[in-house]
């Protein structure tokens, strides 16, 4: 996967570089990211839906990432996001966490250590903690939002080819991972998301099929 990505980008750059120089046309994409594995395999509970926005100004090297996160987890369930990690394309230089539009999550620090997922570049948790962060009513409750907003560094030919779709490094499936605590019962999750394929496929697989299709960790 990483070569397929790495093959686009270089594609991509040569036109651009060719028609500007060293300077790339600016850029702001979009791309869903769904839930596509769980700590707790086919008993996972927590939903979400993430809009990532990657915006890159066509010079410099740095841009932009915006992920607004949607709790969709099941009324009955319960239960409240309470943080988020990220890992960017396997070319970038660096990633990192500036703000959220709920000031309860806060930097994670990097590594973010996302148990059982591993290490991710980038993150926030209510209390900065990915595993406990106190009460998890602080958290993004059942049909809320929250705006998270990152930096990503790499040269301007990295920047100027990428996308929304390809700004996180899936490979393994690890582009970023959710975590929800405070349901019903007592349950709690930790939940990876890859950017969504094909409008008609997402509805074949739905959000079961897509937890099925993915190996469990």
């Amino acid at each position: 996967m990483i070569a397929a990505s790495h093959s686009r980008i270089l594609l991509a750059s040569v036109p651009a570089a060719a028609a500007a120089g060293s300077a790339f046309a600016g850029t702001s994409t979009t791309a869903n990211y769904v839930p596509c594995g769980s700590s707790e395999g086919p008993n996972s509970k927590g939903i979400f839906t993430t809009l990532v926005t990657y915006t890159y100004s066509g010079s410099g090297t740095s841009a932009n990432v915006s992920v607004f996160l949607t709790n969709t987890t099941l009324l009955a369930n319960g239960g409240f996001i309470t943080g988020l990690a990220v890992n960017p394309d396997p070319g970038a230089t660096g990633l990192v966490f500036n703000s959220c539009t709920n000031a309860a999550f806060i930097d994670c620090g990097s590594p973010v250590t996302a148990s059982p997922f591993g290490n991710f570049v980038a993150g926030a948790a209510l209390g900065g903690d990915w595993l406990g962060g106190g009460s998890p009513n602080a958290g993004i409750a059942i049909g809320a939002s929250a705006t998270f907003n990152f930096t990503i560094s790499g040269s301007a030919a990295l920047l100027g080819a990428m996308t929304a779709e390809d700004v996180f490094n899936e490979e393994d499936d690890r582009a970023l991972v959710v975590r929800f605590r405070g349901g019903e019962g007592g349950w709690s999750d930790k939940v990876l998301g890859c950017a969504a394929p094909a409008p008609g496929a997402v509805a074949l697989l739905g959000v079961a099929g897509m937890f099925g299709a993915r190996r469990r960790r």
